[in-house]
């Protein structure tokens, strides 16, 4: 898990308002419906109580969300997560603000939460096996931001 002090909470906030396309484009904003509004929620939590995990928050991610979101900026989102990502293998932990990020990124963009088992390597080859231009544009961000 990171630890709070390595997190990059300014960034995780503007990835997440770069994918959202504004109450304009849904017509309301219920936040806790909202795979965006749910994961400003979390961060917003974690960044207040100093912690980096939110209890039962992979449970609550809304997964039937519908919306439409900035395609473009879930993948950015998802390269910059997996970049702050420790790749903690077996002491990976669903609970984990990266975690939940990350899912809620994948249910606007593929649909659904993706299987991590604590490896960015292999979370990688899975998306690319199952949606190999979603992968493509995720590790060319990902090699890109560490510029």
């Amino acid at each position: 898990m990171v630890l709070y002090e390595e997190f990059d909470f300014n960034q995780v906030i503007s990835d997440l308002e770069n994918a959202c396309l504004t109450e304009e484009q849904c017509g309301s904003c219920v936040k806790k419906d909202c795979i965006i509004g749910y994961a400003q929620q979390c961060i917003t939590k974690c960044f207040k109580d100093g912690i980096t995990y939110v209890e039962n928050g992979s449970d609550n991610i809304p997964i039937s969300d519908l919306k439409l979101y900035n395609t473009e900026e879930l993948e950015r989102g998802i390269a910059h997560i997996l970049r702050q990502c420790k790749s903690c293998t077996s002491n990976h932990f669903d609970n984990c603000i990266i975690n939940i990020i990350r899912n809620c990124y994948e249910v606007g963009l593929m649909g659904e939460i993706q299987p991590y088992e604590g490896s960015n390597f292999r979370y990688l080859n899975h998306v690319y096996s199952t949606h190999p231009e979603v992968a493509d544009n995720i590790i060319e961000e990902f090699h890109n931001s560490n510029k």
